[in-house]
């Protein structure tokens, strides 16, 4: 089972949700997510987003992509800003790397 199977079927429960309801979600037939977590087949680009939106995990969650730890420090310190300081933040970012 790929990393992805996997971390579809994790999220998918965390969120409580069957896959039937994931597949009516997408608009898509109800063994589709079932599909997708037994390796059988692999979702559009296009569905991997819809499906990170729906389960509130990133496309790199989803998939496992491994991310640094100081990346993920960075990444965990930014999600808990408020909309003004990230932008603040962003600015900032723009600057050092022009």
């Amino acid at each position: 089972m790929s990393a992805f199977s996997e971390n579809l079927r994790k999220y998918r429960k965390r969120k409580k949700l069957s896959q039937a309801a994931v597949s009516k979600k997408l608009n898509y037939g109800y063994t589709a997510v079932a599909n997708y977590e037994s390796g059988r087949n692999e979702p559009s680009i296009d569905t991997l987003i819809k499906l990170a939106e729906l389960l509130d995990v990133t496309v790199d969650e989803l998939v496992g992509a491994k991310m640094q730890t100081e990346e993920k420090q960075l990444l965990a310190a930014f999600k808990k800003l408020n909309p003004i300081k990230r932008r603040i933040i962003l600015a900032l970012i723009n600057i050092l790397v022009s």
